[in-house]
């Protein structure tokens, strides 16, 4: 088995989401999403966060939607045209009760690759409720979503 240099593991690059929110861009690794489809009005759900907008079929399951930026408690004006939803894998799994929910994007992903050296932690930044981190990559700034807390949070909105 051959060993990487540190050179060579230095230029491994991470495969990652950059997806346009309302609010800015946030950025997923690859594998955290599982699919982009076309927006569709959600169907009410017992929930009582407004966050939460209601519920969609994707393939033959029913799984929450919600507006990220409503989650953060940031301000949002009027959706744009584009609307889409990011079907995004839960972090626990079917371990955790909840296997998949969507986020509503405000258009069309596009696919990075990350290298260690192209992301900078913003630390000027004050991060919302469901934000981890701020960042500054080469092509401007995002927020690595708390995926674990959104999920914990729908989890005991009973949205079902």
């Amino acid at each position: 088995m051959q060993q990487l240099t540190s050179d060579q593991q230095t230029k491994e690059a991470l495969p990652c989401l950059l997806i346009p929110m309302q609010g800015g861009r946030i950025v997923l690794p690859n594998v955290t999403m599982a699919e982009l489809i076309p927006f569709q009005a959600p169907q009410p759900t017992s929930a009582q966060a407004q966050w939460i907008l209601g519920s969609i079929e994707w393939r033959g399951t029913m799984i929450p939607v919600i507006s990220y930026e409503a989650f953060c408690d940031q301000r949002s004006g009027p959706q744009g045209q584009d609307l889409r939803v990011a079907v995004v894998n839960a972090p626990n799994g079917e371990s955790g009760g909840l296997r998949f929910f969507g986020l509503v994007t405000q258009g069309i992903p596009s696919l990075i690759k990350l290298e260690e050296a192209a992301i900078k932690e913003n630390q000027n930044s004050n991060l919302l409720k469901g934000q981890k981190m701020a960042v500054t990559l080469e092509t401007g700034h995002a927020v690595i979503p708390d995926l674990d807390m959104i999920e914990q949070a729908i989890l005991a909105e009973k949205w079902q």
